[in-house]
């Protein structure tokens, strides 16, 4: 196995891999300008405040091409989660590299198999333009996070660094 230099965690390529079968199916769109305050909310809990004023510029910025994903999921009314994707060409790959680069779904609708469908989606996207691995980062203090990871077939890869740019 080689180390992803776009971050820590990488997917098990092995087709075995199987997903734990979901206990609720939420309803997968793209985002629109009317889920900006449930958008914000989410954003928050993952630790990225932000106003809702903000989100439409967002997505407006992501939101430019075949190779960005940026999908919501809805249950029962009300937006729960998000995920963002990225395929890019790499250097150090023959093939696309995929980057899932946001995901959170509501506290309250946790364990409910959102977050498994969202991320399930994510990599068939990624797929379907030809990327064979994608990578993530998770803050260290994310642990519940990095065990989800795990239990879908990911792997710790890698470091993450970062540095201020401004």
């Amino acid at each position: 196995m080689t180390a992803d230099l776009f971050g820590s965690i990488r997917i098990h390529s092995d087709p075995a891999v199987q997903f734990a079968p979901q206990l609720t199916m939420a309803i997968l769109r793209p985002p629109t300008t009317e889920d900006a305050e449930d958008l914000a909310e989410l954003l928050s809990q993952l630790g990225y405040p932000c106003s809702p004023s903000e989100i439409p510029a967002r997505l407006e910025r992501l939101m430019v091409g075949p190779n960005v994903l940026v999908t919501v999921a809805e249950h029962q009314d009300a937006v729960v989660g998000i995920i963002t994707g990225h395929v890019l060409n790499a250097i150090h790959k023959s093939e696309p590299v995929a980057m899932l680069t946001a995901l959170v779904v509501l506290e309250s609708a946790r364990g409910l198999g959102i977050g498994r469908q969202l991320v399930a989606h994510v990599e068939q996207w990624a797929r379907t333009r030809g990327a064979r691995t994608i990578s993530l980062t998770s803050a260290l203090r994310r642990i519940d996070a990095h065990d989800f990871y795990r239990k879908l077939g990911y792997e710790h890869t890698g470091l993450r660094l970062a540095k201020s740019l401004s």
